[in-house]
Protein backbone atom coordinates (compact mmCIF):
# COMPACT_ATOMS: atom_id res chain seq x y z
CA UNK A 1 0.00 0.00 0.00
CA UNK A 2 1.41 3.43 -1.15
CA UNK A 3 1.74 6.01 1.60
CA UNK A 4 -1.03 8.13 -0.07
CA UNK A 5 -3.51 5.03 0.10
CA UNK A 6 -2.77 4.91 3.45
CA UNK A 7 -2.43 8.32 4.46
CA UNK A 8 -6.41 8.33 2.74
CA UNK A 9 -7.54 5.15 4.77
CA UNK A 10 -6.92 6.60 8.03
CA UNK A 11 -8.60 9.82 7.33
CA UNK A 12 -11.38 7.50 6.77
CA UNK A 13 -11.37 6.53 10.03
CA UNK A 14 -11.67 10.01 11.29
CA UNK A 15 -15.12 11.64 11.89
CA UNK A 16 -16.13 14.38 9.88
CA UNK A 17 -18.73 16.26 12.04
CA UNK A 18 -20.88 18.57 10.04
CA UNK A 19 -21.58 21.48 12.05
CA UNK A 20 -24.02 25.22 11.24
CA UNK A 21 -22.39 27.99 10.48
CA UNK A 22 -23.79 31.62 11.76
CA UNK A 23 -25.71 31.55 8.32
CA UNK A 24 -26.92 28.35 8.68
CA UNK A 25 -25.14 26.78 6.08
CA UNK A 26 -23.23 23.24 6.63
CA UNK A 27 -19.44 23.39 7.70
CA UNK A 28 -16.92 20.82 8.40
CA UNK A 29 -16.46 20.56 12.26
CA UNK A 30 -12.45 20.64 13.06
CA UNK A 31 -10.30 17.12 13.75
CA UNK A 32 -9.64 16.74 17.60
CA UNK A 33 -5.98 17.14 17.20
CA UNK A 34 -5.29 15.80 21.14
CA UNK A 35 -6.80 12.35 19.81
CA UNK A 36 -4.44 12.03 17.00
CA UNK A 37 -0.75 13.77 18.18
CA UNK A 38 1.40 12.35 20.67
CA UNK A 39 1.84 14.69 23.83
CA UNK A 40 4.71 17.14 23.46
CA UNK A 41 8.01 16.19 25.39
CA UNK A 42 7.95 16.51 29.27
CA UNK A 43 10.13 19.11 30.87
CA UNK A 44 13.08 18.03 31.49
CA UNK A 45 12.94 14.99 29.69
CA UNK A 46 16.10 13.73 27.02
CA UNK A 47 13.57 14.32 24.35
CA UNK A 48 12.90 18.01 25.74
CA UNK A 49 16.55 19.01 26.26
CA UNK A 50 17.09 17.08 22.64
CA UNK A 51 14.92 19.98 21.46
CA UNK A 52 15.99 22.59 22.79
CA UNK A 53 19.71 21.48 21.74
CA UNK A 54 18.18 21.47 18.00
CA UNK A 55 16.96 25.25 18.43
CA UNK A 56 19.96 26.47 19.82
CA UNK A 57 22.14 25.00 17.03
CA UNK A 58 19.85 26.29 14.52
CA UNK A 59 20.27 29.79 15.92
CA UNK A 60 24.26 29.22 16.20
CA UNK A 61 24.36 28.34 12.76
CA UNK A 62 21.64 30.87 11.07
CA UNK A 63 23.03 33.08 8.31
CA UNK A 64 21.61 36.56 7.65
CA UNK A 65 19.98 35.38 4.22
CA UNK A 66 18.29 32.42 6.45
CA UNK A 67 17.26 34.66 8.85
CA UNK A 68 15.63 36.92 5.62
CA UNK A 69 13.99 33.74 4.49
CA UNK A 70 12.50 32.10 7.49
CA UNK A 71 11.13 35.76 8.27
CA UNK A 72 9.53 35.79 4.84
CA UNK A 73 8.07 32.48 5.26
CA UNK A 74 6.45 33.55 8.64
CA UNK A 75 3.64 34.52 5.97
CA UNK A 76 1.26 31.85 6.44
CA UNK A 77 0.10 31.58 2.53
CA UNK A 78 0.06 29.38 -0.29
CA UNK A 79 1.89 31.89 -2.60
CA UNK A 80 5.30 30.95 -0.01
CA UNK A 81 5.33 28.17 -2.71
CA UNK A 82 5.78 30.49 -5.77
CA UNK A 83 9.83 29.91 -5.70
CA UNK A 84 9.07 26.55 -6.48
CA UNK A 85 5.72 26.64 -8.28
CA UNK A 86 6.91 29.93 -10.32
CA UNK A 87 5.84 33.51 -10.56
CA UNK A 88 2.35 32.94 -11.69
CA UNK A 89 1.14 31.78 -8.57
CA UNK A 90 0.19 35.33 -7.73
CA UNK A 91 -3.08 36.32 -5.75
CA UNK A 92 -3.82 38.78 -8.02
CA UNK A 93 -4.33 35.99 -11.23
CA UNK A 94 -5.97 33.19 -8.69
CA UNK A 95 -9.05 34.44 -7.41
CA UNK A 96 -10.07 30.97 -7.07
CA UNK A 97 -6.98 29.72 -5.63
CA UNK A 98 -6.50 32.75 -3.01
CA UNK A 99 -10.12 31.84 -1.54
CA UNK A 100 -9.37 28.06 -1.45
CA UNK A 101 -5.60 28.19 0.79
CA UNK A 102 -7.07 31.38 2.81
CA UNK A 103 -10.45 28.84 3.63
CA UNK A 104 -7.78 25.98 4.26
CA UNK A 105 -5.66 28.42 6.86
CA UNK A 106 -8.51 29.41 8.70
CA UNK A 107 -9.79 25.41 9.54
CA UNK A 108 -6.20 24.67 10.02
CA UNK A 109 -5.83 27.29 12.46
CA UNK A 110 -8.98 26.63 14.14
CA UNK A 111 -7.77 22.85 14.59
CA UNK A 112 -4.42 23.77 15.64
CA UNK A 113 -5.78 26.55 18.38
CA UNK A 114 -7.48 23.70 20.55
CA UNK A 115 -4.65 21.50 20.54
CA UNK A 116 -2.42 24.10 21.43
CA UNK A 117 -5.05 25.44 24.39
CA UNK A 118 -5.06 21.73 25.49
CA UNK A 119 -0.93 20.51 26.15
CA UNK A 120 -0.12 24.94 26.68
CA UNK A 121 3.43 24.02 26.21
CA UNK A 122 5.83 26.74 26.40
CA UNK A 123 8.00 27.75 23.68
CA UNK A 124 11.63 27.98 23.10
CA UNK A 125 12.39 31.28 23.96
CA UNK A 126 10.11 30.91 27.39
CA UNK A 127 12.19 27.58 28.06
CA UNK A 128 15.87 29.05 27.92
CA UNK A 129 16.86 33.03 27.63
CA UNK A 130 19.89 31.52 25.74
CA UNK A 131 17.11 30.93 22.99
CA UNK A 132 17.04 34.81 20.96
CA UNK A 133 13.98 33.96 18.56
CA UNK A 134 13.41 36.51 15.24
CA UNK A 135 10.28 37.00 16.32
CA UNK A 136 7.22 38.37 18.79
CA UNK A 137 4.53 35.64 19.09
CA UNK A 138 1.16 36.47 20.81
CA UNK A 139 1.03 36.26 24.65
CA UNK A 140 -0.64 32.67 24.80
CA UNK A 141 -0.23 31.39 21.63
CA UNK A 142 1.93 28.12 22.80
CA UNK A 143 4.13 25.82 21.32
CA UNK A 144 2.58 22.48 20.05
CA UNK A 145 1.80 21.77 17.95
CA UNK A 146 3.02 24.41 14.93
CA UNK A 147 0.20 25.93 13.31
CA UNK A 148 2.71 27.41 10.39
CA UNK A 149 4.22 23.57 9.67
CA UNK A 150 0.50 22.30 9.67
CA UNK A 151 -0.64 24.84 7.29
CA UNK A 152 2.68 23.93 5.20
CA UNK A 153 1.88 20.62 5.45
CA UNK A 154 -2.03 21.03 4.74
CA UNK A 155 -1.01 23.18 1.57
CA UNK A 156 1.19 20.61 0.29
CA UNK A 157 -0.90 17.44 0.25
CA UNK A 158 -3.45 19.72 -1.30
CA UNK A 159 -1.23 21.18 -3.93
CA UNK A 160 0.20 17.89 -4.49
CA UNK A 161 -2.68 16.40 -5.40
CA UNK A 162 -3.43 19.39 -7.69
CA UNK A 163 -0.31 19.16 -9.20
CA UNK A 164 1.01 15.80 -9.00
CA UNK A 165 4.03 16.87 -11.35
CA UNK A 166 5.24 19.09 -9.17
CA UNK A 167 4.74 16.52 -6.17
CA UNK A 168 8.85 16.04 -4.79
CA UNK A 169 9.31 19.99 -4.95
CA UNK A 170 6.39 20.77 -3.13
CA UNK A 171 7.05 18.48 -0.03
CA UNK A 172 10.58 19.84 -0.21
CA UNK A 173 9.20 23.29 -0.07
CA UNK A 174 6.70 22.20 2.58
CA UNK A 175 9.90 20.69 4.59
CA UNK A 176 11.90 23.75 4.47
CA UNK A 177 8.83 26.73 5.44
CA UNK A 178 8.55 24.37 8.47
CA UNK A 179 12.03 24.16 9.54
CA UNK A 180 11.71 27.76 9.36
CA UNK A 181 9.90 27.76 12.62
CA UNK A 182 13.07 26.36 13.89
CA UNK A 183 15.33 28.92 12.56
CA UNK A 184 13.18 31.19 13.94
CA UNK A 185 13.70 30.31 17.25
CA UNK A 186 10.05 30.01 17.86
CA UNK A 187 9.15 26.22 17.91
CA UNK A 188 11.23 23.12 18.47
CA UNK A 189 11.75 20.61 16.33
CA UNK A 190 8.77 18.41 17.91
CA UNK A 191 6.26 21.49 17.31
CA UNK A 192 7.28 20.67 13.71
CA UNK A 193 6.42 17.14 13.21
CA UNK A 194 3.79 17.14 14.68
CA UNK A 195 2.26 19.84 12.61
CA UNK A 196 3.97 17.32 9.58
CA UNK A 197 1.80 14.68 11.18
CA UNK A 198 -1.18 17.23 11.96
CA UNK A 199 -1.38 18.59 8.37
CA UNK A 200 -0.95 15.51 6.49
CA UNK A 201 -4.43 14.18 8.22
CA UNK A 202 -5.82 17.35 8.11
CA UNK A 203 -5.22 17.35 3.98
CA UNK A 204 -6.13 13.82 3.51
CA UNK A 205 -9.78 14.75 5.55
CA UNK A 206 -10.46 17.71 3.29
CA UNK A 207 -9.23 15.51 -0.13
CA UNK A 208 -12.43 13.29 1.29
CA UNK A 209 -14.79 16.03 2.38
CA UNK A 210 -17.95 16.65 -0.15
CA UNK A 211 -18.14 20.40 1.60
CA UNK A 212 -14.72 20.94 0.43
CA UNK A 213 -14.71 19.33 -3.46
CA UNK A 214 -16.14 22.11 -5.38
CA UNK A 215 -14.05 24.58 -4.35
CA UNK A 216 -10.99 22.28 -4.51
CA UNK A 217 -11.88 21.22 -7.73
CA UNK A 218 -11.98 25.18 -8.95
CA UNK A 219 -8.56 25.97 -7.09
CA UNK A 220 -6.82 22.76 -9.27
CA UNK A 221 -8.43 23.75 -12.31
CA UNK A 222 -7.51 27.35 -12.40
CA UNK A 223 -4.27 26.56 -10.88
CA UNK A 224 -3.01 23.74 -13.52
CA UNK A 225 -4.29 26.76 -16.60
CA UNK A 226 -2.32 29.61 -15.29
CA UNK A 227 0.88 27.12 -14.96
CA UNK A 228 -0.10 25.99 -18.47
CA UNK A 229 -0.13 22.41 -17.31
CA UNK A 230 -2.73 19.57 -18.97
CA UNK A 231 -6.37 19.76 -17.58
CA UNK A 232 -6.69 17.03 -14.72
CA UNK A 233 -8.83 14.00 -15.34
CA UNK A 234 -11.10 13.17 -12.74
CA UNK A 235 -11.19 9.65 -11.89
Amino acid sequence: MTARRFLLLAALLLPVTPALAADGSSTTGSIDLTLLLAPPPVAGSPAALGDLQAVLAAQAARTAAEDQAARADSDRSVFRFADVLGPKLAPATLPRTTAFFKRVAQYDKAAVKAAKSWWRHPRPGEVSDQVHPLSVEKPGDWSYPSGHATFGYTTAVLLADMLPEKRVAIFDRAALYAQHRVVMGVHFPSDVEAGRIAGTVIAAQLLRDPLWHADFVAARDELRKSLALKPAIDG
